[in-house]
């Protein structure tokens, strides 16, 4: 099976603006998968494509079980109140987000940036300013921990992701 099959396997579903495989599990199967920010627009849109702003996807069924269970036992509160907390945290958050964004950015080409501005200037400030999850800086809280936890595999710099991670192997 290529990386593809076994991701649409996982989420029941082709992978909208699929890239490349950003994370493997231990078993080396697809655990976090790379999305273009921009995908071909459903029909009936007067638009070439539409804004697809998390562009690390957590694939495992098992993680995605695990962190659901951790939203579920009311982790985003907790922590949204350890990083209110933790002012070093907190810088490591808001250089996580500049980093989530500008890798997003990167993901597009020049004209597709120029056609956002010109004619979506809300969608360019959703691709090119937001962190994690759409969240535009860290002082609005957290939005899914299943977005944290992919951008952590990714990228490792993530602390949020990084707790979701200690949590889950402790």
């Amino acid at each position: 099976m290529t990386d593809e099959e076994i991701i649409e396997s996982q989420i029941g579903r082709k992978p909208r603006g699929f890239l490349k495989v950003a994370s493997r599990c231990l078993l080396g199967m697809p655990e976090t998968i790379v999305t273009s920010p921009v995908v071909q627009a459903r029909r009936g849109l007067d638009t070439p494509f539409e804004p697809f702003p998390t562009v690390f996807w957590l694939t495992c069924p098992g993680a995605i079980l695990a962190v659901s269970r951790l939203e579920a036992e009311g982790w985003i509160t907790k922590l949204e109140a350890r990083l209110a907390q933790d002012p070093e945290a907190q810088r490591e958050y808001e250089e996580a987000a500049q980093s989530y964004a500008t890798f997003r950015q990167a993901l597009l080409t020049e004209d597709q940036l120029k056609w956002i501005k010109a004619c979506r200037p809300s969608w360019y400030d959703v691709i090119c300013e937001s962190g994690v999850g759409g969240i535009l800086g860290g002082s609005r809280g957290i939005k899914c921990l299943h977005a944290h936890y992919a951008d952590y595999l990714a990228q490792g710099k993530n602390p949020v992701g990084k707790w979701v991670y200690q949590l889950l192997n402790r």
